[in-house]
């Protein structure tokens, strides 16, 4: 069998460059996390980005009291945390479904006090409420007078939420927990990719720093299409892992079934093409891939060529392509895209990963750069996916989730970089993380960056 094999056995820790070790000590680590989640409150501050600019003084101390807490807790206070392969191994579905269960009622918690985002959320849930109450039927009799669905979404995400919905009811918080199945769902697809591509050790350490990312728990509890886009799209890129490992029709009819479904949540599900091509590339040939692209591309678009058909039919295809171009030339051809892109990447995206991870992505880039081993170029593809197309039309920091999950995982390679701290580091992200939703939960921005 071709493909990448999961290791047994932890593997021996590799460092991404000659650094010495007093520099990648835990100590020095956890401060520099400390430093810059207390730099990333001030300019919030300072630049009055927040409306509840209450919240931050006691932020700030309660930064302050984590990342000190956890500099100087013994050693012992981290030994029963099961970070390393055979007690992975040994309890591993028990594990799961534990991080699963505290993961899950974390975002639902969340997601009974997170104040509705305005627009996409509001859209989505009316959408979804006409389904449950009067059927699929209902919805596409209003498409074109939805200005949320009909100008811009394929329907898979409101009809499936109200289907849900039949059996949640139609409130708000019933919305929004449909939203937590797929992100808990992305966590352990996260999780089985790792343990595929690397081991039980990052895989862990991935899905866990996932939820460690402020955005991936704003979204996750919210009613909209970005969390089940990620989850589509994280799965065809497991499926495709399978695929190249033991070809089969009935591996590649589900590769194409999951770009379709991803394809009628949203059409940045296109991205994932390009990523496909270079899994099978890499773990098999070129040939072979264009090949297989070309089948899954086909199953991918007859499911979608039969929405547009119905689309034009709704008379709404036209108004939607016209909203997809306009997308498409933001940054290339408009000073205000090139604007959004700056203020993206220098804020809004860090902010989403949360900055306190900045050094393990940092470690982790260099580590995957230098290594360049297969699973190293499937991660770094996996992002460039997204990245880039991103970068050059629509580039809003929610569009970047389908990314996020090969993100942790280059974050946890860099959280195994520091000596001796790999329990101390994730536990001191998800501490910060968990702080940084308390500023989100009821989140309005005050004032941009760098937009006018």
């Amino acid at each position: 069998m071709s493909g990448i094999v999961p290791s047994t056995q932890t593997p021996p820790v590799e460092r991404p460059f000659p650094l010495t070790s007093r520099w990648l000590s835990a100590r020095n680590v956890l401060i520099i996390m400390t430093l810059l989640q207390l730099g990333w409150l001030g300019v919030i501050w300072v630049t009055g980005a927040t409306a509840a600019t209450y919240k931050l003084l006691p932020m700030l101390v309660v930064t302050l009291v984590l990342g000190t807490a956890v500099v100087l807790l013994p050693d012992r206070y981290f030994s029963w945390l099961p970070l390393d392969e055979a007690r992975i191994a040994r309890s591993e579905t028990r594990l799961l479904l534990l991080l699963g269960l505290l993961v899950g009622a974390v975002l639902i918690i969340f997601a009974s006090q997170q104040r509705i985002w305005a627009f996409d959320e509001e859209g989505n849930l009316r959408a979804a409420a006409s389904v449950a109450n009067e059927g699929v039927r209902a919805l596409f009799e209003n498409y074109g007078r939805r200005p949320w669905l009909g100008k811009q979404h394929p329907p898979l995400v409101p009809i499936m939420y109200g289907l849900a919905m039949n059996l949640l009811g139609t409130s708000q918080l019933a919305g929004r927990a449909v939203t937590a199945v797929f992100a808990l769902g992305t966590g352990w697809l996260t999780y089985l990719i790792g343990r595929r591509l690397f081991d039980r050790r990052t895989a862990l350490l991935g899905a866990l720093l996932l939820f460690s990312f402020p955005l991936v728990f704003r979204l996750g509890a919210a009613a909209m299409v970005e969390t089940p886009l990620t989850f589509f799209f994280t799965l065809t890129v497991l499926l495709t892992l399978r695929l190249a490992e033991r070809p089969s029709v009935g591996r590649l009819f589900l590769v194409g079934l999951a770009i379709g479904a991803g394809l009628l949540s949203k059409y940045t599900m296109v991205f994932v093409l390009p990523l496909v091509f270079g899994i099978i590339t890499v773990q098999g040939s070129f040939k072979q891939a264009v090949r297989y692209l070309g089948v899954m591309a086909l199953i991918g678009a007859i499911l979608l060529a039969g929405w547009l058909l119905f689309a034009n039919q709704l008379d709404i295809l036209q108004r939607q392509f016209a909203t997809i171009w306009e997308y498409a030339g933001l940054v290339l051809t408009n000073d205000y895209g090139r604007r959004v892109l700056f203020e993206t990447m220098t804020n809004r995206l860090p902010s989403g990963l949360g900055v306190y991870n900045l050094p393990f992505l940092a470690l982790g880039g260099v580590f995957v750069i230098n290594r360049r081993r297969k699973a190293d170029w499937i991660v770094l593809f996996w992002i460039l996916s997204v990245w880039l197309p991103l970068s050059l039309t629509l580039p809003d920091h929610r569009y970047f989730l389908p990314s996020f999950p090969a993100v942790a995982l280059v974050a946890a390679l860099g959280l195994q970089q520091v000596t001796k701290g790999t329990a101390r580091g994730l536990l001191l992200a998800l501490l910060l993380a968990a702080s940084t939703l308390y500023l989100y939960v009821d989140w309005v921005r005050a004032a941009e960056l760098f937009i006018q």
